[in-house]
């Protein structure tokens, strides 16, 4: 073979791996972004609302357990404010089961959207005469539509419908209210260190440190 051919063969090889390597690339580089954006969605959209609400519920639980919370509220603001810090918790975990996310969890964090829903809040409060039903009622209370997405309600969102319901309106929450009222010392504790498990495996993922960190 002359010499001029094998250099223009090896020419046209190196071109044509060079242009295949640089498609290859162009790809991989696309891939990792959409990754990486797919993860900063999960994260703002489900993760960090979730830790944040899971936060404020042991907060919540610690100030009623330990702190005597519960002797300077109303019975009002006692029921009103602890059934929105359990009832957040709970509208997260069922927007998170309503819009397949457990499957992208797992995808996007290998092993958390499985230990995710395998501890959800939802199934600790089982075999306290909160029934499943009962359950979903309060997380749908606190969930609020927007165009075709939902997100848990604001305070003062669930506090005017709360107030302005009528009394037998109210009646979807009376078995919420009745599990508030007669969580035991020893329950809250249980359930306060759950939370504090989860709230610690989603911070590895959010990279918000937890101010349960240091706390038991």
């Amino acid at each position: 073979m002359p010499e001029y051919l094998a250099t223009l063969i090896a020419a046209l090889i190196g071109a044509v791996i060079g242009s295949v390597g640089a498609v290859f690339a162009e790809s991989w580089s696309a891939g990792r972004a959409e990754s990486a954006r797919r993860r900063e969605v999960l994260v703002q959209r489900y993760l960090f609302q979730l830790q944040e609400s899971i936060e404020g519920l042991w907060f919540r639980l610690r100030n009623l357990t330990f702190e005597g919370g519960r002797y300077v509220m109303s019975e009002k603001y006692f029921q009103m404010t602890t059934l929105y810090a359990l009832g957040r918790v709970l509208a997260i975990e069922r927007i998170v089961g309503l819009e397949g996310i457990y499957p992208q969890l797992e995808d996007a964090y290998p092993t958390l959207g499985t230990f995710l829903r395998q501890n959800r809040v939802n199934h600790m409060l089982e075999g306290l005469g909160f029934y499943q039903y009962d359950r979903i009622s309060l997380a749908e209370a606190v969930i609020e539509p927007v165009g075709d997405r939902l997100r848990p309600s604001t305070f003062l969102e669930f506090r005017k419908r709360y107030e302005s319901a009528a009394v037998t309106e109210q009646d979807w929450l009376a078995p919420a209210q009745e599990v508030v009222a007669g969580l035991s010392k020893d329950r809250m504790a249980e359930l306060q260190k759950a939370l504090r498990e989860i709230d610690l495996r989603i911070a590895e993922h959010t990279k918000m440190p937890s101010p349960l960190a240091d706390l038991t």
